[in-house]
């Protein structure tokens, strides 16, 4: 069984990986319409980050340090 603090670090993880993953298609992308598109999934997966951050310090007041 996992520590759900390892799998909230994880998904952290996993939001910057799209996050990055995102800006560099952003880089050959020229439709207007998918750079619009992308910002919004970039935004809000920003959003999702601070979230799962804020989690992850009420976490570290409860679970034993990494």
């Amino acid at each position: 069984m996992t520590n759900p603090l390892d799998d909230t670090l994880e998904a952290l993880q996993n939001i910057q990986d799209a996050i990055n993953a995102i800006k560099t298609r952003k880089i050959v992308i020229t439709e207007k319409q998918t750079l619009y598109d992308y910002d919004k999934i970039i935004s809000y997966l920003e959003d999702g980050a601070t979230d799962l951050l804020n989690a992850v310090v009420i976490f570290q007041k409860h679970e034993k340090p990494l």
